[in-house]
This record gives structure tokens, sequence and C-alpha cells, in this order.
């Protein structure tokens, strides 16, 4: 089990799994739209401490909407908790040095299968023509190799941007290649870490620095291959930093996010533990953060009219 919170650095990746559920996750409607795929880490996975995987997802909410407008009739989520863009393509090394939780070796999570990428191709080649859309969530986890304590942090940052950079423009090539002429939305993410301004706003400064360079190595990549992002740094205020008593983007992530908890009219910052009751800090989304990060989604599939055709 692996539990990788980190004070600064911390965008998306899973944290302490206390309870495994399948790893994918394939819901039938009646529809007769098709499949949707979806792939990435711990927030593609709907992941909510102490669950990995839960149906409260983006992917699950997202789904909804697909088949009440275009029909689908399956998702498929693949996504797997901790993996990086190392782990997605081969199941072993990356940020956990040991691999993927769910894919490669040392698996611990189903579903198995040499990497979410082998499987996700897998999957394509064994059912032609089905899957009509594939979203992406990843890359958060590559950054968590930085130790943010380190004092030579800032090498390490740009190191593994271009570690995201040449692994995840295979990771794309090769679905695009298996899947000619699916579209396919990526994500950028949110920063949970603006919530620690709450205890020091020299760390939600520090968080918020590295936000731009992160998000613009994933943009710059997905802008490669013409894959449209869903903007999830500005639907969560990232920039917005006004406010009277606190700022917008951290009054945001304290409603999208588990970060935080209510302590009569204000937010205060919680705490992870899985022994202990009560609301616990966690760095993916709420109930409304996954709502939010689907209607993301949604909205630019719609404007695009990916689906359309």
């Amino acid at each position: 089990m692996r539990r990788r919170l980190t004070l600064l650095l911390a965008m998306s990746l899973m944290v302490g799994v206390t309870a495994a559920a399948p790893a994918v996750a394939d819901h039938d409607d009646d529809g007769d739209g098709g499949t949707y795929l979806s792939l990435g880490d711990s927030v593609a996975a709907g992941t909510q401490q102490p669950s990995p995987f839960t149906d409260n997802g983006y992917a699950d909410k997202l789904f909804r909407r697909l088949s009440n407008r275009y029909g689908f009739d399956k998702l498929v989520n693949l996504a797997c908790p901790g993996d990086d863009t190392v782990e997605m393509l081969n199941g072993i090394g990356g940020e956990s040095q040991y691999g993927s939780a769910c894919y490669g070796p040392f698996a611990i999570l189903p579903p198995g299968g040499t990497s979410q990428l082998d499987v996700a191709v897998e999957y394509l080649a064994t059912n032609p023509g089905e899957v009509k859309l594939i979203t992406i969530a990843i890359g958060a986890n590559d950054i968590l190799a930085c130790d943010p304590n380190d004092p030579d942090v800032a090498t390490c940052v740009a190191t593994q941007l271009g570690q995201i950079g040449a692994t995840l423009s295979v990771i794309l090539a090769t679905l695009r290649a298996a899947a000619p002429g699916v579209p396919i939305v990526a994500m950028n993410y949110y920063n949970p870490n603006l919530a620690f301004w709450l205890v020091d706003p020299a760390l939600a400064e520090a968080a918020l620095a590295l936000t731009e360079p992160f998000n613009g190595t994933l943009e710059a990549v997905y802008g490669a291959f013409d894959v449209p992002v869903a903007d999830v740094e500005s639907a969560f205020r990232t920039y917005k930093t006004h406010g009277k008593r606190v700022p917008a983007n951290v009054r945001a992530i304290c409603r999208f996010t588990l970060m935080c908890e209510k302590d009569g009219r204000y937010f205060v910052l919680s705490d992870y533990d899985p022994d202990v009751p009560g609301p616990q800090t966690d760095i993916h989304p709420s109930n409304k953060g996954y709502r939010k990060i689907a209607r993301t989604f949604a909205h630019v599939i719609e404007d695009l009219e990916l689906l359309d055709g």
C-alpha cells in the first residue's frame, strides 16, 4: 500500500489505499452510442479516501451525461490511483520506483495487465469501433517524485516535466494509432495545496508557482496532438487570489476538494487519517469537485461538437 501526500507538490495522486474495488468500472445502460474509455490517475479513478475507486468520480458523472445526450451505453474506466506517465506506459518504474498499483509485476489492485496503456490498447483492439470517446488525466504523480524539502527541488521538477513531455507523447501517439478518429479529451489540474494558505499563505504561494509550468507542459503536449484540454485549472479558480478574508482560489479548493472542513463560518485545514472518523484532508475532489470536472469535460465535448458527427 502506498500513501503519497506532499505539502507543496500534490495535484493528483493515490494516498493510502485501504479499500479496493475493481479498477475497471464497466457500466451498461440501454443506449446504443458506444463506449466511453477513461484513462489516468486517482482523479480519473474517482478516488476519495479511504476508497481508491468510487462511483463519484468525474468519469461516472460524465458518462451519465454522455448516455443522456448521445446514447452511450458503456463506461470502461481503466484509471489507476498513483499512476504517473511512466507507470501508465510501462507498468513499472515511475514515481513509486516499484510501478503501478494496478498493472505490471508489482500490482496490488485489479485489473492487472502489463500497463494501463497496454490494457487500453488491447481493449480497443478487441472491441473495434465501440469506443467513441477517450478521456485522460495523467502527469501529476510524475511531479510527486520531487521532494519539496530538497534544496535541488527545482532541478527535479524540471527533469520530471521533461519526463512528462517525452512519455505522454508516446502515450498519445499510441492511443492515436490504436483508435484513429476517436476523440481524445484531456484535462489540466487544480492545485489542492492552495488550501495550505489556511495555515501559512507562503505555502500556498509556493504551490501556486508550480501550477503554470506543470499545466503548461501538459497543454503543450496535448496541443501537439490536437487533443483538447478541459480547463480544470480555471474551473477551480486557481489564479483568483483576491478575496476579503480568504482568497477565492482557496475557497474554491475548500469547496471542490476534501482538503478542508467547516469550523463555524470558516474553513480550516483537516488531516487525513484512515483510523479517525470525521472530516479528513484529501487532495481529491469532493462530490461537487468531481461534478465540476465532469461539466468542464462536457463543455469541451459539446462546444467542439466532438460527438456530433
